[in-house]
């Protein structure tokens, strides 16, 4: 007997299809910029690759989850850029010169393949970006990028609990076919070894999201543009330990700004301990470690500090970084 939707997938169901919250949150994005800015593929002189996984509110049936993968390079490497995979957290511009010490435009390619759930809907996306990279003064450059691909939207009947017979909104979900929307960001990004800040926009297209045959006016079902800015500052506080103070802040028109505040402690840029704190939404605690030149890993846990607290044991994070050359 297949009937409507749970409150908890229907709770999930209203933040997919009336306000359009689609995009991934994370508390590790300041590991990977590339997560929330196109522009930022190739800021890093070597092919950066990065695999993660969040899930959400734990204790929570079927509460969201994510899954992604990023890989990003620099086209035009020089051909006296070293291949060793070193590896520290800034953007070694210093290095990426040409014949003669000139400094050169970079071009960079990038993708970025992802998983969300939520409740009984799932979302998967595949996106390919370019980045160009312009020198401005000394290791100073500034980024423009943009990505393009596929956004697929279904439902996942399985996840669905009865409540009664013959529901049509239900029958239509069910019945009803995979959407696929092409999808479009934009992001422009400062950075040098000593800071970084940038502006991405998500969405683009605004598209329409149609999982079955419902009638819905388009405020309810396009696809919002989700603004985001982000930056952060390293400061050396010793020849070995290193504060970064980085911020996001995010903006889903009619839902009010909210921001993201994390600050980490390096040692070496080897070892990493940071905390977070998400609005009225979470406070979190990270921690990360270079494994060896090629490989790194950071986990994050958040305590949920609203409402949700009373039904959550929190939300886990985890990060693998990889190196190559």
């Amino acid at each position: 007997m297949k009937k409507i939707v749970s409150i908890i997938v229907v709770y999930i169901m209203a933040g997919f299809s009336l306000n359009a919250q689609m995009v991934s949150q994370y508390t590790m994005w300041n590991q990977n910029h590339y997560l929330v800015n196109p522009a930022a593929a190739g800021n890093l002189n070597y092919t950066d690759v990065g695999i993660g996984y969040r899930k959400q509110w734990t204790g929570v049936k079927n509460a969201p989850q994510t899954f992604y993968a990023t890989i990003h390079s620099v086209l035009n490497k020089p051909k006296t850029f070293e291949r060793s995979a070193l590896r520290i957290s800034s953007s070694q511009n210093r290095s990426y010169r040409g014949r003669g010490g000139k400094k050169m435009l970079k071009h960079a390619l990038g993708a970025n393949l992802s998983t969300n759930e939520f409740g009984a809907f799932k979302n998967s996306s595949v996106l390919v970006s370019y980045a160009l990279h312009l020198p401005i003064y000394n290791d100073l450059r500034l980024s423009f990028g943009v990505s393009g691909g596929l956004n697929n939207y279904g439902f996942d009947e399985s996840r669905a609990i009865a409540a009664e017979n013959n529901d049509p909104i239900y029958e239509a979900y069910v019945q009803g076919e995979n959407s696929n929307k092409v999808n479009a960001n934009s992001g422009i990004y400062l950075y040098s070894d000593r800071f970084f800040v940038g502006y991405s926009a998500n969405q683009l297209l605004q598209n329409n999201l149609e999982l079955a045959d419902i009638q819905t006016t388009s405020e309810e079902s396009n696809l919002k543009i989700h603004h985001f800015v982000i930056g952060g500052y390293h400061f050396d506080l010793t020849n070995d330990f290193r504060l970064t103070p980085t911020v996001m802040i995010k903006k889903l028109d009619p839902n009010p700004i909210s921001y993201d505040i994390n600050l980490t402690l390096s040692y070496r840029q080897e070892i990493y301990i940071g905390v977070a704190n998400r609005g009225e939404d979470a406070i979190s605690v990270m921690l990360g470690m270079q494994l060896n030149n090629y490989m790194k890993f950071g986990y994050s846990y958040d305590y949920t500090i609203s409402e949700l607290s009373e039904r959550s044991t929190g939300s886990h994070e985890l990060f693998i970084g990889l190196t190559l050359f």
